[in-house]
């Protein structure tokens, strides 16, 4: 276990999903907010991923009790519905920007950057979003919009692949469908703030020789995306 690792664990009950969504909300009320979420479900385990507001991270799997080791057809595992698709976009968003961070920071620049390119994705389904609320249909035959403008603002983003450029993207991104968020509703614009701190965090251990477990800050000029 090192300075970026997460928390394992694992739960048995009879009702894995309804057992680990309130283990969710009991930690959310004893020890942090919950900042970003990422659940999965895999016949009969259910997962729930956790980035707490102060950056503790948590992976919950859940399984089905002994006595009942396989479940009937009709008691398969349903996972809750969703909440509406930008509150989703927005916690999706903010899960892959930590993961994102802590990965470069261990080093693992292959993941990093991967996941850092999937920022812009969200970013990009976000003005999507509001241009269909804007032009009120989801289908446009052509283009021609002020979202357009948007892909040409993303390429002032640092490319990726360092891990400088990770966390600067990073911030970027964030920047981004922060500005996108509001225009959706302001009401949405929580902090971002634990995500910051931990790009943060990051960046002072990557200048400092005593952090053995970061990979020192890249030298040289930011490369642009083309």
């Amino acid at each position: 276990m090192d300075h970026w690792s997460d928390l394992d664990v694992m739960l048995i009950a009879e009702d894995p999903i309804t057992t680990t969504e309130d283990f969710t909300r009991r930690i959310g009320n004893s020890l942090a907010p919950v900042f970003a979420v990422n659940r999965s479900s895999d016949q009969p385990r259910y997962c729930m991923r956790l980035v707490l507001s102060d950056l503790r991270r948590l992976d919950i799997t859940a399984t089905a009790a002994p006595a009942r080791p396989a479940l009937a057809p009709e008691m398969r595992l349903e996972v809750p519905e969703a909440g509406s698709a930008v509150v989703e976009l927005i916690n999706s968003f903010r899960f892959d920007a930590v993961l994102a961070a802590v990965k470069a920071a261990r080093g693992d620049m292959l993941i990093g950057a991967h996941l850092t390119l999937q920022l812009a994705r969200h970013v990009l389904v976000m003005a999507m979003l509001l241009r269909d609320r804007e032009a009120g249909t989801n289908h446009h035959r052509y283009g021609g919009t002020r979202w357009d403008a948007w892909p040409e603002r993303l390429t002032e983003t640092p490319a990726p692949y360092t891990l400088t450029g990770i966390l600067a993207a990073i911030r970027c991104h964030t920047s981004a469908l922060e500005e996108l968020s509001f225009e959706w509703d302001p009401r949405l614009c929580t902090t971002n703030r634990p995500l910051l701190h931990l790009l943060d965090a990051i960046e002072e251990r990557s200048e400092s020789p005593l952090a053995a477990d970061c990979v020192a800050r890249p030298k040289g000029t930011q490369q642009r995306l083309p």
